[in-house]
């Protein structure tokens, strides 16, 4: 995939499961573990991250993530470092960066949309203020 090209589609303010989204990405609905059912994956040259936002993930990991108006700050996983290569790809710009998010474990994520970052903090877990691409 050439810097720019995108190959997964979403829409802005559209509701999603996890499972729809690994359907869409052509992974398979009933694909278990791995990035997948995590906050944070790559795939195919394009980034998908799960963000909870006021509210616990399954885990048990309760990141302080929050909307500032219309931008997210969001916190990588723990221990997480600016040193990290995937952290390092993250932010390089390489591929298009898709936020879902959602205020409550047991509902479906919506999409925020394809993100850049403002904002780079360099502790521990990375933190990112992320803006959307009009």
């Amino acid at each position: 995939m050439s810097k720019g090209e995108v190959m997964l589609a979403f829409k802005v303010g559209g509701k999603y499961s996890r499972a729809d989204v690994k359907e869409l990405a052509g992974v398979g609905r009933a694909a278990k573990g791995g990035p997948w059912d995590t906050g944070i994956l790559e795939h195919n040259g394009e980034f998908v991250i799960f963000a909870n936002v006021g509210d616990a993930g399954r885990t048990g990991h309760d990141y302080n993530n929050r909307w500032e108006g219309a931008s997210l700050r969001w916190y990588h996983q723990r221990r997480s470092n600016i040193k990290w290569p995937s952290v390092k790809r993250l932010l390089s710009g390489v591929g298009p960066v898709h936020i879902f998010w959602r205020s409550s474990n047991s509902d479906p994520f919506e999409y925020a949309g394809r993100a850049k970052p403002r904002e780079v903090i360099e502790s521990s877990p990375v933190e990112i203020v992320w803006v959307f691409e009009k």
